[in-house]
């Protein structure tokens, strides 16, 4: 899941390096298409535990205020989870906990032209809890993942922009033996960093 993560990182910055501006439709009018992408980390938890997540993502960007695209994000911090096995009881101690996941990131941005301006996002997409020993993957589940966040965006130059948010990480799906939805539903903060065309 990583590597695809990073794949599709390097995609979208590469995505965002051309633009289009003025596209003229049948119905008239004038619509402008350019992209962006870029990296972007979040603060939340796992398992009651502080955790960091890191990927980016990028999208296409309509007449400077819609957007679709996508992302990917993944614990950069370390956390470990004694897993006992629900049919025989034994018990494994400290194994690795794991979560990421990507999909669908859109929004729409509010007078995007101010300095300083919000912006409303919704990332969805289907992620990966699982359970490692000695870096090799012994449990998996997959899990649903929804995140509706706020940002307050900085036009930094006519290139570059930066954010700061709040999200809340709604995860379903989770079930792994003393591991549950709750334990990765969290409220949190991000930083996001995107780079493209926005003019």
């Amino acid at each position: 899941m990583k590597k695809i993560v990073l794949i599709f990182v390097a995609f979208c910055i590469s995505f965002s390096s051309f633009s289009q501006d003025d596209f003229q439709t049948i119905f008239g009018g004038d619509v402008s298409i350019s992209g962006f992408g870029g990296p972007f980390m979040s603060f939340t938890s796992l398992n009651g535990d502080f955790a960091h997540m890191m990927g980016g993502g990028g999208g296409v960007l309509i007449s400077k205020r819609m957007f679709l695209g996508g992302f990917g994000l993944g614990n950069t911090t370390q956390h470990t989870f004694d897993y006992t096995n629900p049919i025989t009881g034994a018990e494994t101690s400290e194994m690795d906990l794991e979560f990421d996941y990507g999909g669908l990131y859109f929004g729409y941005i509010f007078a995007p032209n101010k300095p300083i301006h919000p912006a409303i996002y919704l990332q969805t997409g289907w992620g990966d809890v699982s359970l490692n020993e000695n870096n090799q993957r012994r449990i998996n589940d997959n899990v649903f993942v929804l995140n509706p966040s706020l940002e307050l965006e900085i036009n930094m130059t006519r290139f570059f922009r930066m954010g700061i948010g709040v999200n809340y990480q709604y995860v379903s799906g989770v079930n792994l033996n003393g591991l549950g939805n709750e334990d990765f539903s969290y409220p949190g903060g991000f930083l996001s960093f995107k780079f493209g065309w926005f003019n």
